[in-house]
């Protein structure tokens, strides 16, 4: 089970690791493209969004949804907003790591399988974001150069044993940004609500509230969690602002944005 301490060797030296930028690949970037900024200079707000394979791929791509969510961040991104954003594996990963599984594959190679179908997600929403880098990318350090450029980078799963949501913290924590979590329900709950009708919701809660829910989860190559353990550790050790909220209800997504009421939950300071 991971722990505070899972994460202590990437505590030094972490104002330096988060300024610092990894050269640019070959033909990644235009350099000749002005860093962006918003009015009166100032550097634009940074919000990762963690997007789950549940309304991403709930059976098969949703080509409609991501076309709708577009639109929304094309709107956001004209009001100033910039994004990054991280998409699940859904009922693909799934399906290709049960009949992996199957076939007598250990954890590490189902979760190399599943990390090829977040990418493979990935790579199709790429096609319906205006803004998106065109390009799968699989370096966080990659990540604050392609948004200063003016575009929006994408990213799929990284490595075995850190789910996409984890991955979307460390991206959040690379670029001081804040969390956002798209999911299939409403925000955190104390338990299943789909197994649970009675199930307390929390409009707020805390990341030692958060951690004592998620690990009595457990974790599982392709198993379906609000949050894992790992990100909460991240979110808790940045103190990264979150928020868990239903991604199908993109009214309610903008609401939360830009400030005014809306469903989920809160991740905060206890």
């Amino acid at each position: 089970m991971f722990d505070d301490s899972f994460f202590e060797m990437m505590n030094d030296d972490k104002e330096e690791e988060t300024r610092e930028q990894a050269p640019p690949t070959e033909n990644m970037y235009d350099s000749s493209e002005p860093i962006e900024t918003v009015s009166y200079g100032a550097p634009a707000k940074i919000y990762v969004l963690s997007i789950g394979g549940s309304i991403v791929a709930p059976e098969k791509l949703d080509a409609t949804f991501i076309s709708k969510l577009s639109e929304t961040i094309d709107r956001l991104y004209g009001n100033g907003y910039r994004f990054a954003i991280v998409v699940g594996g859904g009922k693909t990963a799934r399906n290709y790591i049960a009949a992996a599984k199957s076939l007598g594959a250990n954890n590490f190679e189902l979760d190399r399988i599943g990390i090829r179908a977040t990418r493979l997600n990935a790579a199709v929403l790429i096609q319906g974001f205006e803004k998106a880098h065109n390009q799968v990318l699989t370096k966080i350090e990659d990540a604050s150069e392609i948004i200063a450029r003016g575009k929006i980078p994408v990213f799929g799963g990284l490595m075995p044993g850190f789910t996409t949501d984890a991955i979307a913290a460390l991206l959040a924590e690379s670029l001081n940004a804040e969390y956002i979590n798209l999911t299939n329900v409403d925000g955190v709950y104390s338990a299943d609500p789909k197994e649970k009708p009675n199930a307390k919701f929390f409009d707020e809660i805390s990341y030692e509230k958060l951690l004592s829910l998620m690990k009595l989860a457990g974790s599982k190559p392709g198993q379906n969690l609000i949050i894992d353990v790992p990100t909460c550790l991240i979110l808790k050790r940045s103190n990264i602002p979150g928020i868990v909220l239903n991604g199908t209800d993109l009214a309610n997504f903008e609401n939360a944005l830009v400030g005014a009421d809306f469903k989920g939950t809160r991740i905060v300071t206890e």
